[in-house]
């Protein structure tokens, strides 16, 4: 009898907690919105998990879910059938039993998907997940995403002459995916998202991103300012660490910089009342992460919002400035927001 109490207080606590989900507040009319999220080990706790996913999910209200970790398909289907106005994508059988996976809005067109660099002679720097591409459109414009999981793990020293170092591989995929971008989708409207397995802030001689943050002309990395956001607030929080990232061509910088509050992990731990150890049980070990797009730039005017207890100032490279007319402004509030702003006089 005590053991049955047990289990049903779980399951309880679990059912409640997911409720709060349906607070959260993201996607919205004015802009194109992505979420990047790796599930860990989809469905973790079976049922409770799908349940618990889609009402996030509908709550989010994003255009794109990028996932990783997608262990069980059938699971996965169920998600989509309790996900309403969605359809999804998922990479075939044979390949990783932890897929990338896609949900994305039906009113919008997908006019194509398909696994890139996925022989056999590249399953060792991707780590048997071949990156995972979806071409869709927006309000007539074709927008490519590359969802990726590079190879997990390492010391945290990059070792080139060693195929089997973590660092290396991850070191090989990022060149190898700037290589695709450059080669295959030039002048083309690129998003790379995912689980990316490797910190940003580290140094040259160790930074496996280093071949994209020196190429500062056709790259960006968005979201570099959620590193001065608490670390509660980075994407793997748990270690603390911020591995999941979105990277965009340059010919997305207008429509990042015309949006408010463009980049940002989703604090869902937040939604359960025991806080990360609730969520982290129940639905994954990484925090969601979003960019929104603005492809309207005549609605700007629609996010001239007062900023909230400003921590820093910094530009779109993310050197902390004073604040000034006449550029972007990246706006680092004290609950982890980065807001974006524009001051013209």
């Amino acid at each position: 009898m005590k053991y049955l109490i047990v289990i049903f207080f779980v399951c309880l606590t679990f059912t409640l907690n997911s409720q709060s989900l349906s607070h959260i507040s993201y996607g919205d009319d004015n802009n194109f919105e992505v979420v990047s999220w790796n599930l860990e080990f989809f469905p973790k706790n079976g049922q409770y998990t799908i349940d618990s996913v889609a009402l996030a999910m509908a709550s989010m209200n994003a255009d794109v879910y990028a996932l990783q970790e997608i262990n069980d398909v059938v699971a996965f289907q169920n998600l989509d059938l309790k996900l309403e106005g969605y359809s999804s994508f998922i990479l075939p059988d044979y390949y990783s039993n932890l897929k990338l996976a896609y949900l994305v809005k039906n009113n919008l067109e997908v006019v194509n998907y398909l696994p890139i660099y996925s022989s056999s002679s590249y399953n060792n720097m991707f780590a048997g997940r071949p990156p995972f591409l979806l071409q869709l459109k927006v309000k007539d414009t074709d927008i490519y995403l590359i969802n990726v999981h590079f190879k997990c793990c390492g010391n945290g020293q990059l070792n080139t002459q060693d195929e089997w170092d973590e660092e290396n591989r991850r070191l090989q995929a990022m060149n190898q995916l700037k290589t695709y971008v450059d080669s295959y989708l030039e002048d083309k409207q690129v998003i790379v998202l995912g689980d990316f397995n490797d910190l940003l802030q580290d140094d040259s001689a160790n930074n496996v991103f280093g071949s994209i943050l020196s190429d500062t002309d056709n790259y960006l990395f968005t979201d570099f300012p959620i590193l001065d956001s608490p670390s509660s607030l980075w994407s793997f929080p748990s270690w603390p660490s911020h591995l999941d990232h979105i990277l965009i061509s340059n010919e997305l910088f207008d429509e990042f910089n015309a949006t408010y509050q463009s980049v940002q992990t989703i604090d869902m731990p937040f939604y359960f009342s025991n806080g990360f150890s609730a969520y982290d049980a129940l639905i994954s070990d990484h925090l969601p992460i979003g960019i929104k797009l603005n492809f309207d730039v005549s609605d700007l005017e629609k996010y001239n919002k007062n900023p909230q207890n400003i921590q820093k100032v910094k530009d779109i490279r993310g050197r902390v400035i004073p604040k000034k007319t006449n550029q972007i402004l990246l706006l680092q509030n004290k609950n982890g927001i980065v807001e974006k702003h524009f001051i013209v006089k």
